[in-house]
Parts: structure tokens; sequence; C-alpha cells
């Protein structure tokens, strides 16, 4: 990992680390979109990233995803109306049309879209978890994980900073 200049500041064990906790968390997260069925447009699908960043005080991590995705994560818990045009989107994408009892006629995207949110409205959605899920079992093997990659970066920066003293002064 380490290549040339041990450099505390750079932390490249510690980074190494946090990327693969991240690329873990994309693979998987995906993965629970697509066998979820949630994964209509790929919107979701394809919005999910990671960033790591080394400060020289701070070491950042983020995962990113389209705002939706909390919804989709968490689920929405009934009585609150969801957005009409999130819906009715949803609805014309997958081409849902309910059927009037009475006159067995195909009703308009729009009143479908209509009555999915009273739906939802009654009884909430049921969360996927399908970043939740991932990330509890990928945080679990983190911490160890971590303390090593950031034991040898600080080990390899002391073993490079004793020998140039060595060279230094002997």
């Amino acid at each position: 990992m380490a290549s040339g200049k041990p450099d505390l500041k750079k932390a490249e064990n510690t980074k190494f680390a946090l990327d693969k906790f991240g690329k873990y968390l994309v693979q998987q997260s995906r993965a629970n979109l697509t066998k979820g069925k949630k994964n209509v447009t790929k919107n979701l699908y394809n919005s999910l990233d990671y960033e790591t960043k080394v400060n020289p005080r701070s070491i950042e991590f983020d995962f990113l995803m389209a705002e939706y995705g909390e919804w989709v994560d968490k689920g929405r818990k009934k009585g609150k109306m969801p957005p009409f045009g999130s819906i009715y989107a949803w609805v014309a994408r997958r081409k849902i049309q309910f059927k009037d009892n009475k006159t067995k006629k195909f009703l308009s995207y729009s009143q479908t879209a209509s009555m999915v949110m009273l739906k939802i409205k009654a009884k909430g959605i049921d969360p996927t978890n399908f970043y939740t899920r991932p990330f509890q079992l990928g945080y679990a093997k983190l911490p160890e994980e971590l303390r090593q990659a950031y034991e040898l970066d600080v080990m390899q920066f002391l073993e490079f900073t004793i020998n140039e003293l060595n060279k230094k002064y002997k």
C-alpha cells in the first residue's frame, strides 16, 4: 500500500480499509436494490457511491445516494401523504393502472396514483434496509480492520522517521 516516503497525513492503509468498506457498501446495496425489485429506473442504483478524504487532521467517509434513497431504505410511516409527482411518475413508469370495479375500465395514471397515495397514507411503506443492513454488517467488521490499518500507517511512519534520524545523526 505505502509507496515511497510514508506520510501519516496520507494514511494510505486507513484509506484503503475505508475504500474497501465503501466498495462493499455500494456492491451490497446495489444487490439488495436489484433483489428487492427497487431498480426500475436505475437512478438510485447508479447514484450509490462513496468518498474517502484524508485531511491533515481528520479522515472523512461519506456514502452518497439520491435523496429519495433514504425513503426506500427506511420506508414511510403511516399518516402522511407522499408527494403526488413522485407517486405519479412511479405508477406511470411501471404502467400500473387499476380497474374500476363497476365499469371494468382502467383508471388513469393520475387516478391510480391518488389511490396509491391514500394507501401509503393509511398503511405506510415497509423499510427495505437495502443500505442499512450492509452498513451494519460491514461496520461490525470495520473497527478492527481500521485499527490495524491505522496502526500500520503509524508504524511505517515511525520506522521511516527513525531511519531518517539514524542516517542524519550517524
